[in-house]
C-alpha cells in the first residue's frame, strides 16, 4: 500500500513510493544502476498535482482531494531510448509547507508547473513558484 493509500497490483514492476522503497529488504541490481531522474511537481494547493502524478503512476485517476505533505513516487519509463528511473515528488500547495518546498526545489532536475483553469489564481502562482526554481 503506498502512502497514499492506493493497492499496488501484484507484479507491478518498478512502481514504489519512497516510504515503500525505503523499507524493501536488498536492492534489484539492475534496478539501482539505472540513471535516475527527480521530477517535482509544484503548484497551488486542491489543483490537481496527485491527480496528475496518480494517473501517470497508475493509470487511474482519483476525485477525492486529500491535502498532500509530500509523497514520492518511483517508475522505470523508456527515456531517448533507454530505460531510467524517475523520481516523483508530489509536494503540498499550501503555504504552510513553503520552506520544505523550497529544499525540494534544490534537488528537482524537472518541474511541472500546475495551475487549475477554474481557479486564476493558481495560474497567476505559477510566475511565483518559477521564480522559487531559478533561484
Amino acid at each position: 500500500m503506498t502512502a497514499n493509500g492506493m493497492k499496488l497490483q501484484p507484479g507491478t514492476k518498478g512502481v514504489l513510493s519512497r516510504k515503500e522503497s525505503k523499507m524493501a529488504t536488498g536492492k534489484n541490481k539492475n534496478q539501482s544502476s539505472l540513471a535516475l531522474h527527480k521530477v517535482i511537481m509544484v503548484g497551488s494547493g486542491g489543483v490537481g498535482k496527485s491527480a496528475l502524478t496518480l494517473q501517470f503512476m497508475y493509470d487511474e485517476f482519483v476525485e477525492d482531494y486529500e491535502p498532500t505533505k509530500a509523497d514520492s513516487y518511483r517508475k522505470k519509463v523508456v527515456l531517448d531510448g533507454e530505460e531510467v528511473q524517475i523520481d516523483i515528488l508530489d509536494t503540498a500547495g499550501q503555504e504552510d509547507y513553503a520552506a520544505i518546498r523550497d529544499n525540494y526545489f534544490r534537488s528537482g532536475e524537472g518541474f511541472l508547473l500546475v495551475f487549475s483553469i477554474t481557479e486564476h489564481e493558481s495560474f497567476s502562482a505559477t510566475a511565483e513558484f518559477r521564480e522559487q526554481i531559478l533561484e
